[in-house]
């Protein structure tokens, strides 16, 4: 006699269309590129994938317009360090620390003056988003200018002095990102309502839009509304 043998039929695993095999690199292959390119990067790891099974990808968090008004105010342009004495400015309008800059140009014209200011350097030539500072080639292309701080006991924050203690109350003075306004109207630099801030040349004070306008309303020649000297219309910057 022959006994009829019972085969057990072996287990596959079957793919999403019910009947394609799929292997788990199969479906990395494609969903990496998906998953890398949702959010341009911001949440995947250096093999393209996802960083945790339970990580949603909302897209890339941006800046808010605020936060990014008060920096350009408060902060280097070049270096990101907060603004300090003495300060100068571009053609274009941005704000640096008087040393990052003349670090940087010398950068530009073979000149290291330590090894901080070549990686720095470096770094910037090869970051994505371009130099900030490339046209600025030697001290004709900016000049010092003069903005008017905040007093500390008028800062922002909640309440009376007992905002000190925050996140910004630990950072020593050298630290903390300085607040300027306008020496006339007293607007604060920055501000969305404030409007356009504009840097007067050759004396370098920087005053509200209004305040520029102001000035050259009420003389045929318009002279500075800080130092009383007499600027160019054409002369400021903005």
């Amino acid at each position: 006699r022959h006994r009829a043998r019972l085969v057990r039929p072996r287990r596959r695993t079957m793919g999403l269309d019910g009947g394609t095999i799929i292997s788990r690199s199969d479906i990395l292959r494609g969903q990496s590129w998906d998953v890398a390119n949702a959010d341009g990067g911001a949440s995947t790891s250096s093999r393209g994938g996802q960083l945790s099974a339970g990580k949603v990808h909302t897209g890339r968090r941006r800046a808010d317009p605020a936060e990014r008004r008060r920096a350009r105010w408060s902060h280097c342009a070049l270096s990101g360090e907060p603004l300090r004495e003495p300060i100068v400015c571009c053609g274009l309008g941005r704000l640096y620390n008087r040393e990052a800059l003349i670090e940087h140009a010398l950068a530009q014209a073979g000149t290291f003056v330590s090894d901080r200011s070549t990686y720095a350097y470096a770094n910037r030539t090869n970051a994505s988003s371009g130099n900030v500072a490339s046209h600025v080639r030697s001290l004709r292309d900016f000049f010092p200018v003069h903005l008017r701080a905040v007093a500390a006991d008028g800062r922002r924050g909640g309440g009376s002095g007992g905002g000190s203690h925050g996140r910004a109350g630990k950072r020593s003075r050298e630290e903390a990102a300085p607040e300027f306004e306008c020496p006339v109207w007293g607007v604060r630099c920055g501000d969305a309502v404030a409007g356009e801030f504009v840097a007067i040349r050759p004396c370098g004070h920087v005053v509200s839009d209004r305040a520029r306008r102001d000035a050259e309303a009420t003389a045929v020649e318009p002279h500075c509304p800080v130092c009383d000297v007499r600027f160019d219309r054409d002369g400021c910057v903005h």
